[in-house]
């Protein structure tokens, strides 16, 4: 635009106007009675410029007003105004004196494959020292444009004002693929430019969008029914320019891929200021986001644009006033699909963050009154207060602690409790032995690290200890049946790594006034979709009765020991195993067991007494004897080999009688599928009913 309005000026309105005078003062000189000149002239060049056909009449040279009419049938300008194809100009008062052309009152029309004008109001004053023409009323896409340029030696300036432009009228002036559509909205314009023969140097734009629909990209831009005001002002100097934008979203909804918003209230506010230096770089001095009530973002950087880290320094401070509102407006959209979609958080956070080569340098949050909530039921945190204090390097390191009033890890609740550790660069490590109050008892964490390496994989290592973990608070919160007793342990070392868990020592349960040790524990494909497990068990002296008063089973007095070596599970599906459950040596307890019970156990072991108790003289008791009992399974390939606690003349004893009255159960299948088995044990564990086979 600055070539347009100062080569133009000088070169032809001058040219022209100069041509005038002469022939003007040609004929005054020797025909005053001349009332009238007319020039023709075929065509005019100048720099990217070419008017053809121009014809310039002068009428009433001998009054002290006279008219100019000016036609150009041909007219090719330089771009971006290459398809305007005519121009018409009628200057109704002309005046010439003292080296100045003066036209106060014209009209004009401009063509243009993309729009034709209707005639709009239009002067212009040539002189040695400035030219300056100004178009007014200028009627376009239903609203109105207003414009001033002038030239004065080498230094030229612009003024343009419109008023209710629709925008879809603008779309074919636009870049091609710039916009996908437009369908509706307006737009009042400011703008001031200036400059000279080198270029522009100043610019003050002011723009006024209202109720603007619009889509972008293939649908990754939108917006609706949107109200937006645009202040810049931007000054070059010294090949470098100087920038201060102002932006306010007062209401609509917009959509940036995959961020929406609908903006209600105060709307958004965007305040930017800085140097862009012809080298490619850009100072940013300010950069300032506010949302009231949910975010103020500040921000000051050094980017260089060619290079392949642009991002030399920034500083970011965010104080986010409504976590709540922010997360879901603007992270979220961006967890869709992955670990943390559902996930809700609602409090206040403020956070510094600093980076360097385009990479991150430094993080620093503080939290406060932190809730955490999840449509999954994953994870909920009360009341959460901290620090956190990330560094890439650990000269910048420092300690970060976190607090909080309730935790509940799936369906596992946890006391009020505290953490201090330390963040550095791909690490988290605990810095302090922590104590954290856990179903009735204590979760000690001793020691924790957790780092991903080069081929950014975590490895993590845990030692800490469970002391009295209550089993009945436990298996209500897992909706298990319900169970008295409690979990302690030592845990010298837990280590994940190569997607691997390896559990170090063991657990110790007490339960059933009893205990059942858990060793060997170990894991891979924890997190895959196809997960494998492996442990050993132990059960010591379990009180048979406090077992099976909480199964529908039946009724059985004295104690079992047993142990379960080297299950293997796949996808949480056992694989193989070897188990046994059965009457300690030695023991001198109580042995009784209920007519329920007997026929239970037989229908899982697939043998034989249940049939002598519904017809025989055994049905009128309630309970027998016995001696011994034991059960034992080696899974293999689908198929549970079967076990008693002795050989029988056809099967196995599942139960060996003893007293008065006494009842051998005996199996007589020494193998089963174990889907079967399981539908067996499932039906005693559903139902009341006893069921024989």
């Amino acid at each position: 635009m600055r070539n347009v309005g100062a080569t133009y000026s000088r070169s032809v309105l001058r040219r022209l106007a100069h041509s005038a005078l002469f022939f003007l003062c040609l004929l005054t000189q020797t025909v005053n009675a001349f009332d009238k000149l007319s020039i023709d002239v075929e065509k005019i060049d100048t720099k990217d410029w070419q008017l053809n056909d121009v014809s310039l009449i002068l009428l009433n040279i001998d009054q002290q007003t006279q008219q100019l009419v000016l036609s150009i049938k041909q007219l090719t300008l330089p771009e971006p105004f290459t398809d305007i194809r005519f121009f018409d100009v009628q200057c109704l008062s002309f005046s010439w004196q003292d080296n100045e052309v003066l036209c106060d009152k014209g009209k004009a029309n401009i063509k243009s494959s993309r729009f034709i004008s209707s005639p709009f109001d239009f002067s212009f004053a040539i002189t040695d020292k400035q030219s300056h023409f100004n178009i007014k009323n200028l009627k376009f896409s239903q609203g109105i444009l207003s414009l001033n340029a002038k030239v004065e030696g080498d230094t030229w300036s612009l003024k343009l004002k419109s008023k209710d432009i629709l925008l879809q009228h603008l779309k074919p002036l636009l870049p091609e693929k710039l916009l996908d559509d437009i369908s509706s909205g307006s737009v009042d314009a400011d703008i001031k430019a200036s400059g000279n023969h080198s270029g522009l140097d100043h610019l003050v734009f002011k723009t006024q969008f209202k109720k603007v629909s619009l889509q972008a990209k293939q649908g990754k831009l939108a917006a609706e029914s949107l109200n937006l005001t645009l202040d810049l002002v931007a000054k070059h100097k010294q090949g470098s320019w100087q920038w201060e934008n102002n932006s306010h979203i007062q209401q609509g909804e917009l959509y940036i891929d995959p961020v929406y918003m609908d903006i209600k209230g105060q709307g958004i506010t965007l305040n930017t200021k800085g140097l862009w230096h012809k080298q490619g770089v850009i100072e940013l001095q300010q950069v300032k986001l506010t949302q009231p009530y949910v975010v103020n973002l500040t921000a000051q950087g050094l980017i260089n644009t060619k290079t392949e880290a642009p991002i030399e320094t920034a500083n970011i401070s965010a104080d986010i006033e409504d976590l709540d509102v922010f997360t879901q407006q603007y992270v979220m959209p961006f967890m869709e699909q992955t670990g943390l979609e559902g996930i809700h958080l609602k409090g206040l956070l403020t956070a510094q963050i600093n980076i360097a080569k385009s990479a991150i340098e430094q993080v620093l949050v503080k939290l406060k009154r932190l809730d955490v909530s999840d449509d999954k039921n994953r994870l909920a945190i009360e009341q959460v207060k901290g620090g956190l204090n990330w560094s890439n390097t650990e000269a910048e390191s420092k300690p970060s602690y976190i607090h909080w009033d309730k935790l509940k890890v799936k369906v596992i609740p946890i006391e009020a409790g505290e953490l201090k550790f330390l963040l550095l660069n791909k690490r988290i490590t605990l810095l302090e032995k922590s104590r954290i109050p856990l179903l009735g008892g204590v979760l000690d964490i001793n020691q924790f690290d957790w780092h991903k390496d080069t081929t950014d994989e975590p490895t993590v290592y845990f030692s800490g200890a469970i002391h009295d973990l209550s089993l009945e608070q436990l298996t209500t919160a897992l909706d298990w049946t319900p169970l008295s007793g409690n979990i302690s342990g030592s845990i010298p070392g837990v280590d994940y790594k190569d997607k691997t868990l390896t559990v170090k020592g063991g657990l110790k349960v007490n339960v059933f006034d009893g205990t059942i040790k858990i060793k060997q524990l170990a894991s891979s494909g924890m997190f895959s979709d196809f997960a494998k497990f492996h442990m050993d068990m132990e059960l010591d002296n379990l009180d048979l009765y406090a077992l099976t008063q909480k199964f529908k089973m039946g009724a059985m007095e004295g104690r079992v020991s047993g142990f379960v070596k080297d299950l293997y599970l796949e996808n949480w599906s056992p694989v193989t195993f070897y188990a046994w459950l059965g009457t300690p040596d030695n023991d001198d307890s109580r042995h009784r067991i209920s007519q329920k019970a007997v026929q239970n156990i037989a229908s899982v072991g697939g043998g034989g007494a249940a049939d002598v108790i519904s017809k025989g003289f055994l049905r009128f008791f309630d309970t027998f004897g016995y001696d011994r009992l034991g059960f034992g399974c080696y899974l293999h390939n689908g198929v549970c080999q079967l076990m008693g606690v002795e050989a029988a003349e056809q099967g196995y004893y599942i139960i060996k009688g003893g007293g008065i009255p006494r009842i051998d159960v005996v199996g007589y299948n020494p193998q089963v599928d174990w889907a079967v088995l399981m539908q067996r044990l499932s039906r005693i564990s559903m139902t009341d009913e006893v069921v024989i086979e």
